[in-house]
């Protein structure tokens, strides 16, 4: 099990790698669109901030399969420890299979049917991303979705991993890391969420209240 960061946000990846065991940062063309960036230029801050050796996922915006292995090789070659991102449709799969021939790293994305994730996991990628929320918007089943994806992973695709995108809050985050063999990338609001609790807070002014009260202070 992994966590990762959805998000281009320099300053919030440094801060949170601090703080969290973060396995890398996920990117889509939303997220590098809001910072403003070209690809050659965001990924290696992306590497810089994370100040280790973990993954970084960033996606295609060509949809042609051709074009999309062409992209992919180019991405591939800005930073180490990349992961290409292709949308799982016919072209998508097409160039999955392709790139696997090249020894290119590649996560199937925009997941919303176990079928789609086992052809793309058939094809040749090391991860599919099921899109959570958007899959219960749609069905409200997304937490069986997820479970069918690693069920068959489990038969068929024992070396490809499930990185489940695509969350609104925190319940469904845990929702899918208690199917086996998932991880998670988030948004940078619900990793601090997931760290921060009033009554946890109000837990330790109840401590010390109850420390100072006996003793007077909160020294030893």
């Amino acid at each position: 099990m992994s966590v990762y960061l959805d998000t281009s946000d320099i300053a919030q990846i440094k801060m949170l790698s601090d703080l969290l065991p973060i396995a890398g940062v996920t990117t889509n063309p939303t997220i590098v669109a809001k910072s403003g960036l070209k690809m050659v230029n965001l990924l290696p801050q992306i590497r810089e901030a994370l100040d280790s050796d973990g993954l970084i996922f960033g996606q295609v915006i060509s949809t042609n399969a051709d074009e999309i292995v062409d992209e992919a090789l180019k991405l591939n070659q800005m930073v180490d420890n990349f992961i290409v991102k292709i949308p799982v449709n016919m072209q998508g799969i097409r160039a999955i299979k392709m790139l696997k021939s090249e020894g290119v790293a590649t996560l199937g994305t925009a997941i919303y049917t176990s079928q789609q994730a086992i052809l793309a996991a058939l094809a040749g990628a090391s991860f599919v991303a099921p899109y959570f929320n958007r899959i219960d918007t749609l069905t409200g089943n997304a937490i069986e979705t997820v479970e069918s994806i690693s069920h068959l992973l489990s038969y068929h695709a024992q070396t490809c991993r499930i990185i489940g995108a695509s969350f609104k809050n925190t319940k469904q985050v845990i929702e899918c890391l208690s199917v086996s063999q998932s991880s998670v990338t988030i948004p940078v609001e619900l990793a601090y969420q997931m760290m921060e609790n009033p009554c946890v807070n109000d837990a330790i002014n109840k401590f010390h209240q109850d420390w100072v009260d006996c003793y007077g202070s909160l020294s030893h």
